[in-house]
């Protein structure tokens, strides 16, 4: 193909790394707008009389299935995504998508909605768990956090666009009020694809892992460029890795239960509780339900409670552009740790306030909705970059592409478990519920500080060499020793 069809294909260095971040963001700007274009659909007088008036079981059941679609998602990428690579998995990811949206659009009926629901889910979880591992994979390690806080930022954006959509259509009780939100999901995807069409590189470490050494090492030249490290320097130590972890013949489902030199399946488990770890931190039962919660248990009318709602996403785009300056400075664990600490303080004055609220009491609800902000801002200064960020950094090279379908699976089983949940829990225990989330939150802030190492500044390499350090055989340890001492020498003259 020529420069008329594949106009990026010319791009080199930083000016092909944005734009990789720019294919990435609008997968993640159609995942945020997906968390939250439903909470304003299902409020709609056109949505209940639609589909009869869904009770609450039925409404969080709506829901949930775009979650069970997710994991389906991140389970087909693990079959499937060795071979497919993580372009072409993100292009089929975003092309069943766009089916889904169709689909939903064109439902007449629950079980129609819900099949539209799970299939978009699908496509959603295989550019979820593709998308952040060939953003890492193709990224600078010293910016490698600026850009994927980049696509978090994207990610807000969607959730964004999602809640305002549904506030601007707030008086309508028509069919657009359904049909506009829906059928938006549409244009998301169609950038992500006509961008991964028009020539930007496969991920160098999946090329190397398929022994296609020459397209890595072409990949490798324009994505490094003008680097103040040879190109040469970086394959080698992607080499160095797949050596060290040999030539095994076990498959990568038994690889990623067995620790070997570089600890995968301690690493598998790092990863996946993470995700588990972010779901349980409570965001999904605000961002989906913030609307039903106003409605019913403030008494605010609808359209004050999707404005509301809206100026949560407002908060959360604000506060996302952090990570974007200071996550590589700062590091991930820093931040996991000190924003789950805070989330858990925010829950614990929620629940104190739901607890005491008088019936439509003003000055109370008001408190509610300041610290549902005050959680909104600190997540989205620290848990919405790093937790989605951090697993595609700690797993290695062999069993990263299963690994992060193991925890995208992980992911959207949570988010399915609290989606679900949430709505029952709201009328049978009320504020207990953040008392939960105020526990998880604080013994999570613990957990990260101890059990989770340090990723920000390291190559990937320079983090499968750290456990081979470790845990590897003598002559390994020395080699990777080595390696690990010539990078670390690197970074600080870089600095």
């Amino acid at each position: 193909m020529g420069l008329l069809t594949q106009p990026l294909a010319q791009l080199r260095g930083t000016a092909l790394v944005y734009c990789i971040t720019i294919a990435c963001s609008s997968g993640f700007m159609l995942f945020g707008y997906d968390q939250g274009v439903f909470s304003g659909v299902i409020v709609t007088p056109y949505f209940l009389k639609k589909f009869n008036h869904p009770a609450a079981g039925l409404m969080g059941t709506i829901n949930a299935l775009f979650d069970i679609g997710g994991a389906i998602g991140a389970i087909m990428v693990f079959i499937a995504g060795g071979w497919l690579g993580r372009k072409k998995s993100i292009l089929l990811g975003s092309l069943i998508v766009i089916i889904g949206a169709i689909i939903q659009a064109t439902s007449s009926n629950v079980a129609q909605l819900c099949a539209g629901r799970i299939i978009a889910g699908i496509g959603v979880g295989i550019d979820t768990t593709a998308i952040p591992v060939w953003q890492a994979e193709t990224a600078p390690p010293k910016t490698r956090g600026h850009h994927m806080a980049m696509e978090l930022v994207f990610t807000a954006t969607g959730l964004f666009i999602s809640q305002w959509t549904n506030f601007g259509l707030g008086k309508n009780d028509g069919p657009a009020a359904f049909y506009v939100p829906v059928l938006l999901q549409i244009a998301f995807p169609t950038i992500t694809i006509i961008m991964l069409l028009s020539g930007l590189p496969e991920s160098p470490r999946w090329l190397i892992g398929q022994n296609r050494e020459s397209e890595a090492l072409e990949a490798l030249e324009r994505l490094h460029v003008g680097s103040d490290r040879p190109v040469t320097e970086y394959f080698a130590e992607m080499r160095s890795v797949v050596s060290i972890e040999g030539a095994s013949e076990k498959s990568n489902f038994k690889l990623i239960f067995t620790n070997g030199p570089i600890q995968n399946f301690r690493r598998v488990c790092l990863a996946c509780w993470m995700m588990a770890m972010q779901q349980l931190s409570g965001v999904n039962s605000i961002t989906y339900y913030v609307p039903t919660l106003l409605i019913h248990f403030l008494g605010t009318s609808r359209y004050t409670s999707l404005w509301v709602a809206g100026l949560t996403s407002v908060v959360s785009v604000t506060f996302a552009l952090f990570p974007v300056f200071f996550m590589d400075r700062l590091g991930r664990i820093p931040l996991l740790s000190y924003g789950a600490a805070a989330q858990s303080a925010c829950f614990v004055v929620v629940a104190a306030l739901f607890a005491m609220t008088p019936a439509n009491s003003y000055s109370y609800g008001f408190g509610i909705i300041f610290f549902i902000y005050l959680y909104f801002a600190i997540f989205s200064a620290t848990w919405l970059a790093g937790s989605w960020l951090y697993p595609a950094e700690i797993l290695p090279l062999r069993v990263r592409g299963p690994g992060a379908s193991l925890s995208g699976v992980t992911y959207w089983m949570f988010n399915f478990l609290v989606v679900m949940i949430t709505p029952t829990a709201l009328e049978n225990i009320g504020y207990r519920m953040y008392v939960i989330y105020a526990v998880f939150n604080a013994v999570f802030a613990v957990m990260i500080w101890f059990m989770y190492p340090e990723t920000a500044g390291k190559s990937l390499e320079m983090i499968d060499l750290h456990f081979a350090a470790k845990y590897a055989g003598e002559e390994v340890q020395v080699e990777a020793e080595k390696t690990e001492e010539r990078q670390s020498s690197s970074v600080k003259e870089k600095r």
